[in-house]
């Protein structure tokens, strides 16, 4: 039968696309809230028609290799008129503002290193574990601040919260000149961990608050390859700023002139954001988004099954549920694995083997590494669209890879004793094979909690916060500076996580499995039946945009 509105609830259907920052009175598919009343529907009724109608002229069109290329290459090109354009508007303003801040806060996190060896250690007399505890302090900062955010963030407006973060940390970042001793470092770096630390988890939540399984990989990818952009201009960027002529003569040293400018780019980012986030599909009031798009919003959530924000509150009863699944278990040990492995690159033990043991300049030791960012960017992107093409159903085969590609990596470095060749293998190999591993893991969360809106919101930021809580310290004891440039305990150590990345892997694979089959027992469907709905019909004088659109589950 033909999709469209039934006129029973068109009206509630209006109030909720009105849209609104405060307004909560909405729920998830099953119902929409009005007026204190709950309207329950039927979870098959769309909120707009966007299923596509194939006429044979546009059948012979799709047969076409160029068609199939675009439709890999961008996942809108088969997708009804009225969603491509609301898709174009979404991946405009919702991707441009989280990879700019994103770029920005790394580079924000990478400027207090490179300050460190231009001027700020002999500026403020720094010495024995000064420049530690600060880095310590901004991490005590970044995990205090991981849940209390993310809570905040899913009873608010997102676009004033991110951006209120972006612009609390520029003027955080400003107030690095002002010091005038080490006290009052520590404090503001304490203050820069707090407000950084709901931007990476805010982001990949409301990330997977509006895409599909079919586009969601290569979304969360390009906002991590983002922050991999930012390390690979960090430096020649920063070493500018110390070497400009500007800073002759100035009454701020070359480093806090740095900080300066890292904070007037971080400025109006943090209003682009509050002008570009559009909040999550239940919750938008974005300008650029009409009626017609905000309904292709909710009807996109409700083809995957996915439960809408309704920004209720959390309770201890309901955080005190999500202990009683899996998920909470698994997942967050699973990238925790992932973060640890990548503590051997972060320690420069790659770098240390370069400077000490081959002897290379500083300029070959500095710039070699970038060929593992940009060939990282290169692999993982490639990964994401493999990934998306089938419906991120390829996510445990490329963590599989990636943890294979660790032992492979760092039981021969643990030996040491190796032909160099290999030895640069493996240096490059796993840190280029793990470039994929973030947004892999985090797309596995948000497609696989999707009909849980507040569980998935809660083990986002679980997941990103374990991982900090222990490569805060581990690093210092599996990779003592002392043991450079070998680190035989480090390597090791990462070999042994590679493997228990790989049974957490299997267990991850084989508990949603479980879960998917469990669904379809109970439900005698899948969760994303309609996901992808197009109907195969054939008539002569009928086209794309003009036929009733006809839906046929899959």
């Amino acid at each position: 039968m033909a999709l469209g509105y039934k006129n029973d609830y068109h009206s509630q259907v209006d109030h909720l696309v009105a849209g609104s920052d405060t307004d909560s009175n909405h729920g998830s598919n099953g119902h929409l809230k009005l007026d204190g009343e709950v309207d329950f529907r039927d979870e098959d009724e769309p909120y707009i028609d966007i299923t596509v109608h194939l006429t044979p002229e546009e059948l012979k069109r799709r047969s076409k290799w160029w068609y199939k290329a675009s439709v890999f290459l961008w996942d809108s090109a088969d997708k009804h008129p009225k969603e491509r354009s609301f898709l174009f508007k979404l991946d405009f303003f919702l991707m441009s503002s989280a990879m700019l801040g994103y770029f920005i806060k790394t580079l924000n996190q990478s400027n207090i290193s490179t300050a460190y060896v231009n001027g700020m250690k002999e500026h403020y007399h720094m010495k024995g574990n000064d420049y530690n505890l600060m880095n310590t302090l901004w991490t005590i900062g970044y995990i205090i601040g991981q849940i209390p955010s993310n809570l905040i963030l899913h009873r608010i407006s997102a676009r004033y919260y991110l951006a209120g973060l972006e612009i609390c940390w520029a003027f955080l970042t400003i107030l690095m000149i002002l010091p005038k001793s080490m006290s009052g470092l520590y404090a503001i770096r304490f203050l820069i961990g707090l407000t950084e630390a709901g931007y990476f988890p805010g982001l990949e939540y409301l990330i997977g608050s509006w895409y599909s399984s079919k586009e969601l990989n290569k979304r969360s990818t390009l906002f991590n390859c983002a922050g991999t952009a930012a390390g690979l201009v960090s430096g020649p960027l920063q070493q500018r700023i110390l070497h400009a002529s500007f800073t002759e003569g100035s009454r701020w040293k070359p480093f806090q002139w740095m900080f300066i400018f890292d904070a007037v780019i971080s400025a109006p980012i943090g209003f682009y954001t509050l002008f570009a986030d559009p909040n999550t599909p239940s919750t938008t009031n974005a300008w650029y988004f009409s009626k017609d798009d905000k309904l292709v919003a909710l009807e996109r959530r409700r083809r995957i099954g996915a439960q809408l924000n309704t920004r209720e509150p959390y309770t201890f009863k309901k955080v005190k549920s999500f202990f009683n699944t899996w998920h909470i278990w698994v997942f967050p040990w699973l990238f925790f694995c992932f973060r640890l492995i990548n503590v051997a690159y972060s320690s420069n033990g790659f770098q240390l083997w370069m400077k000490m043991d081959l002897k290379l300049t500083p300029y070959q030791y500095n710039i070699y590494p970038t060929g593992i960012n940009g060939g990282g960017i290169g692999f993982a992107i490639i990964c994401a669209y493999l990934n998306d093409y089938f419906k991120n159903n390829l996510t445990q085969w490329f963590l599989f890879f990636m943890f294979i590609s660790g032992i492979v990596s760092y039981a021969p470095l643990a030996v040491w004793d190796i032909n160099v060749g290999f030895k640069w293998f493996c240096f490059f190999f796993y840190n280029i094979v793990s470039s994929c591993g973030q947004s892999m893991i985090f797309s596995w969360v948000n497609k696989n909690m999707a009909y849980d809106d507040m569980k998935r919101n809660f083990l986002v930021v679980t997941t990103n916060l374990v991982s900090y809580i222990f490569t805060a310290w581990i690093s210092l004891v599996v990779f003592n500076q002392d043991d450079a440039p070998k680190f035989r305990k480090g390597y090791i150590f990462e070999s042994c996580i590679s493997v228990l990345g790989l049974i957490l892997t299997a267990t991850s694979w084989i508990l949603i499995k479980r879960d998917d089959e469990k669904y379809l027992k109970e439900h005698g469907r899948p969760r994303d039946i309609h996901e992808g709905e197009a109907e195969l019909i054939i008539e002569e004088g009928n086209s794309l945009e003009q036929g009733t659109t006809v839906s046929k589950r899959k």
